[in-house]
């Protein structure tokens, strides 16, 4: 049995159960990444190019992260992608990035920390299959103000298609372009009431929980109902159960 120093340990390293994961399944988790660490044939980037990113995450999200396997490579890579997460299972497996991040950014716009970063929260929720504040939380590691607002407002990648639909028809139908309009607008309703959501979350998890790092950290290990009971003023006990994911989560209690 995984004892609560064993359990904050690889909690620091960005590893953490997921709300359904036994003891068994996250172990056997634990050992299939590491093994598919060790085997990754592209040469990985640099330990030097984690040293922020890991210091920046564990101000951020208390871990840092040690088994994401990233590289740089352009093949595969559209003209215009900076980088790509190789996912199997749902999970992402290893991260890819243009060769221009060598030097730290691409077209000036992001840079490779900020990838890096973004893609690891991701990582580090590979036990999770919760959709509705993964991208917000991916989103907080950006020190672009804007990006951090109004990047998760999409939150899977085929929601583009439908705006690019309507406004492609909108060219031979002008009335197409009121589609595009009601779409985005649905996605700015979704976009504001996730980050309202979030915010009285964190504001109600004042009263169990003592620093905005350890409230961010906290969050960041809930599913997407316990976040929205929290927001409604439901209290820790009503949400806790006796899984080895609360057990870890009792850690960052007063």
């Amino acid at each position: 049995m995984l004892t609560q120093e064993e359990l904050v340990a690889y909690n620091a390293q960005g590893l953490f159960p997921g709300p359904l994961e036994t003891e068994e399944e996250f172990v056997n988790r634990i050992q299939a990444l590491k093994e598919s660490f060790s085997q990754v044939k592209e040469p990985m980037i640099p330990e030097v190019h984690w040293h922020w990113v890991r210091t920046y995450l564990k101000e951020l999200f208390d871990f840092s992260p040690y088994f994401l396997p990233a590289f740089y490579s352009n093949r595969s890579l559209a003209l215009w992608q900076g980088a790509a997460s190789w996912i199997e299972d749902g999970k992402i497996v290893a991260v890819q990035l243009r060769k221009a991040f060598e030097k730290g950014s691409f077209l000036g716009i992001y840079s490779r920390e900020e990838i890096l970063a973004h893609e690891a929260v991701h990582a580090a929720r590979s036990g999770f299959q919760e959709s509705r504040f993964e991208e917000f939380f991916a989103y907080m590691t950006s020190e672009n103000r804007f990006r951090r607002i109004m990047g998760p407002i999409i939150q899977r990648p085929f929601e583009v298609w439908p705006f690019v639909f309507f406004c492609c028809l909108g060219v031979f139908d002008s009335r197409a372009f009121l589609g595009a309009f009601f779409w985005m607008v649905l996605g700015f309703y979704r976009l504001i009431r996730a980050h309202w959501t979030l915010r009285k979350a964190s504001q109600n998890l004042q009263k169990w929980v003592s620093s905005k790092k350890k409230i961010r950290s906290f969050l960041l290990r809930l599913t997407d109902c316990e976040i929205e009971s929290l927001a409604k003023g439901m209290p820790i006990e009503a949400i806790s159960d006796t899984s080895l994911r609360w057990k870890l989560l009792s850690s960052y209690l007063n």
